[in-house]
């Protein structure tokens, strides 16, 4: 009898470690697919680099979104491959369904055609119409002057943009 209650027992302990492994089996892994430290990745057209984009930690998840949990900066050329602007941030996501950089943290556009600079808390880049825009407070400051105000649509050459809701200029003494 004693005999039968430990084979019983024994398997029991089996059957709950069967379901348990079943468990852990069954568990989608959401995690990211690829990791890469201190990359640099160039973008071209026509054999001409459109844009360059570094970053100190990229991860890769297996529906196409990427996320630069450590910053991201991306260097932006014209079709003579000279530097037109430039763009820092401590983090971004970008979310492959809807082709959206989306950075935060201290958001920095430097525009060398214009010498003209954006500061943000948030801003979202449109790889494929070449754009970014925010909801978001953001300060320009250009040759003596810092317009400030909610919201902004840009090329990302920042060439023109546009702010939404002008809150006003400060003109720098010289």
């Amino acid at each position: 009898m004693r005999m039968l209650c430990t084979i019983a027992f024994l398997c029991l302990i089996c059957q709950g470690c069967k379901q348990k492994e079943d468990l852990l089996l069954m568990v989608p892994y959401d995690g990211p697919l690829l990791e890469l430290e201190n990359t640099t990745t160039y973008y071209s057209d026509s054999s001409v680099v459109k844009m360059k984009m570094e970053a100190a930690r990229q991860l890769e998840f297996e529906n196409g979104d990427r996320e630069f949990p450590e910053g991201i900066y991306l260097e932006f050329y014209d079709t003579f491959g000279n530097l037109t602007s430039t763009l820092r941030a401590d983090y971004c996501y970008f979310t492959s369904e809807s082709n959206l950089y989306k950075a935060s943290g201290d958001v920095v556009i430097k525009g060398y055609s214009t010498h003209e600079q954006l500061n943000t808390e948030e801003l979202y880049w449109n790889q494929k119409e070449e754009k970014v825009f925010t909801d978001k407070f953001v300060r320009i400051e250009k040759e003596g002057e810092i317009h400030m105000g909610e919201g902004l649509e840009a090329k990302q050459d920042f060439s023109e943009y546009r702010i939404l809701k002008s809150r006003g200029t400060i003109v720098l003494p010289e």
